[in-house]
């Protein structure tokens, strides 16, 4: 299998200004170098995603009217295209693995509920997956696309449960702690990775399926937004160091870690592409056409 390092990552900075923050959408090799812009604003950029060919982006942006909106973005054609738009929360997009859908977190019917919207029917179809009072968020997809992976508090503390779309059938999958959220499985689908709180601080841990073996693979604090290598061997994830927002990485059994360069500003919120290249770094070092004229925060 190809290495973890011939992907690229995207991830979201923040820097202060004498005028406000500026947020921007980034795509960089793996290794952190090649950083190019994608999206600059002075309003939020949150929890962008890939889609499985490596060409498209999924994020949410607050640019129009200070409200959350999903945008699904073509790297390679720079253009992009609005597809929510609905009072309440709009959060969390996440390709399915034939990159046909986008699970996504909706408030408009009063509560925080998983929901996935069809991208290629006309008119685009919207499928509720969830109903509950609890907070349902962070959805992911297990690799062969047959199940929805979410962080939901329905049991008093936020764990990870897992949604079989043929019948909606619902399984708890964590029982370790009293926080664990955030989380992705595995390609094989053996592995659970996820932020996982332990004696009020923040870690990133995996936890065996099948085994049922829990661990916590990182020693900083605050670390959140882990996102698995395509090929399984390591993850990266956001953390403080001295203050500042970073990135980081570790290997799958936590023997290997390492911090990645910042330019500038806290780091938040990284995505590892799959494994085929886009053809983004080929594009000029600019932002997409129409973007910057709407969000240029100078």
């Amino acid at each position: 299998m190809a290495g973890a390092f011939s992907s690229e990552i995207l991830y979201i900075t923040v820097t202060q200004q004498d005028s406000g923050r500026v947020y921007r959408l980034n795509v960089a090799d793996a290794d952190g170098q090649r950083v190019r812009t994608v999206l600059q604003s002075r309003e939020p950029i949150l929890s962008a995603s890939w889609a499985p060919d490596g060409e498209r982006i999924a994020y949410v942006s607050f640019e129009r009217d200070s409200r959350p909106a999903i945008y699904v973005h073509n790297l390679k054609t720079r253009t992009r295209q609005q597809v929510t738009d609905f009072e309440g929360l709009n959060g969390a997009p996440a390709f399915s693995p034939d990159g046909k859908k986008l699970a996504m977190v909706l408030s408009k019917d009063g509560n925080p509920e998983i929901y996935v919207l069809d991208l290629e029917s006309k008119p685009r179809k919207l499928r509720r997956l969830t109903r509950h009072y609890g907070i349902d968020t962070e959805p992911s997809w297990s690799a062969d696309g047959q199940s929805i992976i979410f962080t939901s508090n329905r049991g008093g503390q936020p764990q990870i449960y897992s949604m079989r779309l043929s019948d909606l059938e619902i399984e708890r999958l964590t029982f370790e702690g009293d926080y664990n959220a955030r989380s992705s499985l595995t390609r094989d689908g053996k592995g659970l990775v996820m932020v996982h709180r332990r004696n009020g601080i923040f870690h990133i841990s995996h936890l065996d399926l099948d085994r049922g073996r829990f661990s916590v693979l990182t020693e900083t604090a605050l670390d959140e937004s882990p996102s698995i290598a395509p090929n399984d061997s390591m993850l990266i994830y956001a953390t403080m160091v001295d203050g500042q927002g970073i990135l980081a990485g570790v290997s799958m059994d936590g023997s290997v870690k390492f911090n990645l360069p910042a330019r500038e500003g806290d780091v938040r919120e990284p995505a590892w592409s799959p494994l085929k290249k886009t053809l983004f770094s080929s594009v000029k070092q600019s932002l997409p056409t129409g973007v910057e004229s709407a969000t240029n925060p100078n």
